[in-house]
């Protein structure tokens, strides 16, 4: 295993569009896709420390907050360049964190997007 490891974590974007979450409209508010949303970033921060404590801190782990605009613009160019490698030209850069998140890149692999990560998943592919 290299000291140079990188996983980067991208948490799931909470759904903004439509009544998701807003309080403020008439209509029934879907708390579900909330607390979804929540459910995922904390998961992600989980993930994050049990990378940590499997590979005895010799890998580097970055957990993309969206509430860092930096962040959030950093990982919308990495997600859209990877996923354009992978054959989706079609989503733009704008949106690519709405339909691609939550992902797990390794070493500037796209190992996993759209779906849940798995421990496993990122081990394996560090070894």
């Amino acid at each position: 295993m290299k000291s140079s490891d990188l996983i980067e974590i991208f948490p799931s974007v909470p759904n903004v569009q439509g009544d998701c979450c807003d309080t403020d409209s008439n209509l029934e508010v879907e708390t579900d896709c909330c607390e979804d949303s929540q459910s995922f970033y904390e998961e992600s921060i989980e993930l994050k420390e049990q990378l940590k404590e499997h590979f005895d801190k010799s890998v580097n782990v970055h957990l993309y907050n969206y509430d860092i605009s930096m962040d959030r613009v950093m990982a919308q160019k990495k997600l859209s360049e990877l996923i354009k490698q992978r054959g989706f030209q079609h989503i733009s850069e704008d949106t690519i964190l709405k339909y691609v998140t939550p992902a797990v890149v390794v070493n500037g692999n796209l190992i996993s997007f759209a779906t849940k990560p798995h421990l496993e998943l990122v081990i394996k592919e560090i070894n």
